[in-house]
């Protein structure tokens, strides 16, 4: 992939994500750590491995601002660009339920859409994909965007985990065959991150009504043999 390319994907990226309302603040923590170590999120104690299929960490952005959340960046050999963006719906940080998860989800959509409002330049249309399963349950869509003679392809997956909405943003060049390949393996692999989490914490509130029972036909037994 040329420079012009790269840098083509990069600023198209960050202006898709101001016009979804998740834009990059001012006042933000950049944490340079080294490439090959996890980063754990706070917030969510999800863990971000270096490597994720041919992506490989290169950095970490932190704002206080719940809004703007947390903004995990991977990129490859191809000069693609992976974002993972953790975030919520307001300043106070109240969770996201489902029904402001989907309306969300819509108006992302709807956002990406409508980037030929602001740019007439710009050609963005929905891009199919057979035999394509949404990963874990989340919100997935391709795209097809152009500005002039410049081609790239997005892909956008969006979830609700703990009450925090994680997004992921993917962009390539359509002339890297192979990355179609990748991204898919990318939203797949942090799907089932989410999914892996999500599932453990179900076992475990479905485990408790079993030990509340438990200790209710322990006491008796207990006062049996005092």
């Amino acid at each position: 992939m040329t420079c012009f390319h790269r840098t083509f994907l990069t600023g198209a990226v960050a202006g898709f994500l101001c016009l979804c309302g998740v834009s990059v603040a001012e006042a933000q923590d950049i944490f340079r750590r080294p490439a090959m170590e996890a980063f754990v999120d706070k917030d969510t104690l999800l863990v971000f491995p270096a490597q994720v299929d041919t992506f490989q960490k290169v950095r970490v952005r932190k704002n206080e601002n719940p809004v703007f959340g947390t903004v995990v960046r991977y990129e490859n050999e191809s000069g693609a660009c992976a974002d993972v963006y953790i975030y919520s719906l307001d300043n106070a940080a109240k969770p996201v339920n489902r029904d402001m998860y989907e309306k969300h989800c819509m108006e992302t959509d709807q956002g990406i859409l409508n980037l030929p409002v602001q740019n007439p330049k710009i050609k963005v249309e929905h891009l199919d994909a057979p035999g394509r399963k949404t990963s874990g349950g989340g919100y997935e869509a391709f795209y097809r965007i152009q500005n002039g003679s410049t081609r790239m392809v997005s892909v956008l997956y969006l979830a609700l985990y703990k009450g925090k909405l994680v997004k992921v943003r993917i962009s390539y060049s359509p002339e890297d065959t192979d990355e179609v390949t990748h991204a898919r393996l990318f939203v797949d692999a942090i799907a089932a991150m989410l999914n892996k989490d999500a599932s453990a914490d179900a076992k475990k509130t479905e485990a408790l009504p079993n030990n509340k029972a438990a200790g209710k036909t322990d006491a008796p037994e207990s006062g049996a043999q005092s």
